[in-house]
């Protein structure tokens, strides 16, 4: 009979320890939950008044300095009639000027990676970026080794 009584004692505790545990078998320790981090939905927006387009590039995700980066039009989101070509400065940075406000442009580059022996040779990467968004988040041209 005793044992029946110490079984269902252990049984009573059991649940008991369960319904503090609110359903959560990761938590031993009570109710306590992380609070979620509200995440944006949103997409950008084109800018309707910026003309100036910042553009960085990198490589490995280090500046890149005089890195030639050319503006050309955008024909259907990809690479259109070259622009202009700019030399990027000491930062990685370059900026391009009197642009038309949401209007689509691309901007690319071509690096040749370093070489390093043995061979082969590295081919060289190309990076177009072909965005309307060019005036509100800036393009980021990153090669990778």
């Amino acid at each position: 009979m005793s044992k029946r009584i110490l079984a269902f004692a252990f049984a009573a505790a059991a649940m008991a320890l369960a319904a503090c545990n609110n359903g959560n078998v990761n938590n031993l320790y009570g109710s306590a939950t992380a609070t979620p981090v509200p995440t944006s939905t949103s997409s950008p927006s084109p800018n309707p008044t910026a003309s100036t387009a910042v553009v960085s590039v990198y490589y490995a995700g280090s500046p890149l300095p005089n890195q030639p980066v050319t503006l050309s039009t955008s024909v259907n989101q990809s690479v259109g009639t070259p622009i202009l070509t700019q030399n990027t400065d000491s930062t990685g940075k370059t900026t391009f000027s009197n642009l038309t406000p949401a209007t689509w442009y691309c901007f690319s580059s071509t690096y040749q990676p370093p070489w390093s022996s043995p061979p082969p040779t590295p081919l060289p990467q190309y990076q177009p970026q072909c965005s309307l968004y060019w005036g509100t988040v800036g393009v980021t041209i990153d090669f990778n080794p």
